[in-house]
């Protein structure tokens, strides 16, 4: 059987809390030392043991996301040459699955015995595979395997959620490995893998964090540098590792650590990614996509050749030209607000980008590369001519400033609502790892609303309906709003249709998910916006206003978060158990409880009742096992049968279902342990996996809203 992607799962289910530390980074001695303050020391300790299979992990599967909603993008390498697949289906056994085939490069890539690429006889050879998954409807629970090596891999779930009123969590150079040059408080010099280890920690208690939040969210995005050097493979590998990228699309950007190796046009599928090429770098080319009502416009601001870009924009409107909103992402902050680059590399295309954001009515605009954070006001290109810039003209003398002050800004307003807003507003992140931090610049600029520098990892929710788009920061230290951030929330051409709708989708939210306090916050934004809607002499000011009100109100509720540590402790207790010394009866009822037990752990949505009730029945069962018979000492449970998972890829591979509709991974794919498996089959027909019955029926609740 296949091993499962992820190492040490039940390792980083556990991680709950970031810290922050102070070391060495251009001018600040700042960044995120795993080791300094984590609240669980055992989990550092066990992190580092689990890293040495995690850093040679070349073949991890990463998702993206795809042309629109319903599709979703597969890629991985392989070490065998063959025709790659994926199944999707809606069960965990694979019943009924759909198979789509793609494709994989002939030309293989090798990697050294120290996780770095290099050239054929130096290293083992690699083949990047690629396979776009179509069909996805919204609100509705799926299983992937992908064909990897001559066999299929676990089935893996993966959840839609609503496609016309979505969440995407926002995250700024998480740049794996870029902690090198500090130096630990356990002594240890940050450089090459230690960096990498140190890093991709934080990077997934970041993930983690955020989801746990967020239980909600569509799909993710980074705005660039993914890694610290983009030739060095086991800094993706600490990247692609991070748990929750198993179950939800990923919208990358190219940063400038990314941007001088094909590793990651090879990790990452993007939609839409050929349309203009014309300076490109070696690591790739823009990309967009839709989702909803929004269209994403993916830039690689390492081409300094604005003519690619702008072919890409105009291409990307023409063909959505309903898009509600427009969203353009590129990694260096052409309007930032950091020491190291905001006035200096990071502005070099701002007098070309400028006037295309105007030209093409882009709202908003996504950045990264300052490991800062920042918002500006509402801005607009001045309309005069400027010089242009690219990476061999460009000197950081008083023209180049005075050339860049090419921008209008539209309004004072620095924070809440705006309503039918001219410009753009651009949002700076900060890094999500804390790999490093960068100083804020002396002078603040004028086009900025607000800027913050706390030295703690950060990411921000984007919400997007109809008639509202919203963005809020969070530390991700403490889990409150960011220092010295606010949200921001612009709304457009909202009526009474609009404002009916908003309270509708207001009403249906189940309070009991929230916090006091956050949804008391909505419920009295519903009951203004309820008179509002019945006030026949309501301006429509007042109608825009109730629905950006209530747009914040719903971005601003805050999930109530259930300790799952003593129930992952008692999952961890259970896996540690040696099956062999117990007899046959009592050892599958642990197994069932266990099953059952990791399905409440893996439950955003589970109560603090089941929590409870799952680790109480899982305790219980390993209580209750019962020894081998000492008059028998080698007798053992018989092994289940495993099903054969070698079999390649079959039919014509391009979205077909599957023939035999009852054919699954009990007799063909592999679908993780033969535990899981038997406890759901037995559970379906005896009614006993309460658990796991509890879970079925609020994902099908939750499916039918």
């Amino acid at each position: 059987m296949k091993k499962s992607k992820k190492i040490a799962c039940t390792v980083l289910a556990l991680m709950m809390v970031a810290s922050s530390g102070m070391s060495v980074f251009a001018a600040t001695e700042h960044w995120n030392d795993a080791a300094n303050n984590t609240s669980e020391n055992a989990e550092w300790t066990a992190w580092k043991t689990a890293w040495e299979t995690v850093k040679t992990d070349y073949q991890k599967v990463a998702i993206t996301v795809g042309a629109d909603e319903t599709q979703i993008n597969f890629s991985w390498y392989s070490k065998t040459q063959e025709t790659p697949a994926v199944r999707l289906a809606n069960n965990i056994r694979m019943n009924d699955y759909t198979e789509f085939s793609g494709t994989q490069d002939a030309t293989p890539k090798y990697i050294s015995a120290d996780g770095v690429q290099t050239t054929e006889g130096n290293g083992d050879a690699y083949y990047a595979s690629k396979v776009t998954v179509t069909g996805l409807e919204e609100n509705t629970t799926y299983y992937y395997q992908y064909y990897q090596n001559g066999e299929w891999s676990d089935a893996t779930e993966f959840t839609t959620q609503d496609f016309d009123s979505f969440k995407a969590l926002l995250y700024g150079d998480p740049q794996i490995g870029a902690c090198s040059g500090q130096t630990s408080v356990d002594g240890s010099a940050m450089s090459g893998q230690l960096a990498a280890r140190n890093d991709a920690f934080n990077w997934n208690l970041t993930v983690e964090e955020s989801l746990e939040k967020n239980p909600d969210t569509n799909f993710l995005i980074t705005a660039g540098d993914q890694v610290n050097t983009s030739r060095n493979e086991y800094e993706y590998a600490g990247f692609l590792n991070a748990g929750a990228l198993d179950n939800y699309a990923l919208s990358t950007a190219i940063g400038n650590h990314d941007s001088s190796n094909s590793n990651y046009s090879d990790h990452y599928n993007n939609p839409n990614s050929g349309v203009a090429t014309e300076g490109q770098t070696v690591a790739g080319t823009d990309y967009y996509y839709t989702y909803g009502n929004t269209l994403f416009i993916i830039l690689d601001t390492n081409n300094y050749n604005c003519a690619t870009h702008e072919a890409v924009m105009k291409e990307a409107v023409a063909k959505n030209p309903d898009a509600k909103w427009r969203v353009v992402m590129f990694h260096q902050d052409i309007y930032g607000s950091g020491k190291d680059h905001s006035d200096s590399d990071g502005m070099v295309l701002r007098t070309q980008l400028t006037p295309l954001m105007d030209e093409y009515d882009i709202d908003v605009v996504l950045q990264g590369h300052d490991h800062t954070y920042s918002r500006t006001y509402q801005l607009s290109s001045d309309g005069q001519e400027h010089k242009e810039y690219n990476n061999s003209n460009w000197r950081g003398d008083e023209d180049y400033l005075s050339e860049n002050e090419c921008y209008n800004i539209l309004s004072s307003q620095r924070s809440g609502t705006v309503i039918d807003p001219e410009g753009t507003v651009y949002l700076e992140t900060n890094s999500a790892s804390g790999s490093k931090f960068y100083e804020l610049i002396a002078n603040q600029q004028d086009y900025v609303a607000e800027r913050s520098q706390t030295w703690t990892p950060s990411y921000s929710v984007l919400t997007i309906d109809e008639n509202s788009f919203s963005i809020a920061t969070y530390d991700v230290t403490t889990g409150e709003m960011l220092a010295d951030s606010t949200p921001y929330t612009i709304v457009k051409s909202a009526d009474k249709t609009a404002l009916n709708e908003a309270i509708a989708d207001a009403e249906a939210i189940d309070g009991s998910k929230y916090t006091a306090e956050s949804y008391a916050a909505l419920t009295k934004a519903l009951e203004a916006a309820k008179a509002v809607a019945a006030d026949a002499e309501a301006t429509d000011s007042e109608v825009a206003q109730a629905v950006a009100d209530l747009a914040n109100a719903k971005a601003g509720l805050a999930v109530i978060v259930v300790d799952k540590t003593a129930l992952n402790e008692a999952i961890a207790a259970a896996e540690a158990v040696d099956g062999s010394k117990y007899t046959e009866e009592s050892y599958a009822a642990l197994t069932k409880a266990l099953e059952a037990a990791k399905a409440v752990a893996a439950d955003a949505d589970a109560t603090e009742e089941e929590v409870a009730q799952a680790a109480e029945a899982l305790t219980a069962a390993q209580k209750a096992l019962v020894e081998v018979s000492n008059e028998n000492p080698n007798e053992k449970p018989d092994d289940n049968q495993k099903p054969d998972d070698t079999q390649k890829p079959s039919g014509d591979n391009n979205g077909n279902t599957s023939e035999d509709p009852n054919k699954g991974p009990m007799d063909n794919p592999s679908t993780g342990d033969n535990g899981v498996a038997a406890w759901a089959l037995t559970a379906a027909l005896s009614g006993m996996g309460i658990a796991g019955i509890v879970i079925s029926e609020k994902r099908k609740k939750a499916n039918a809203r």
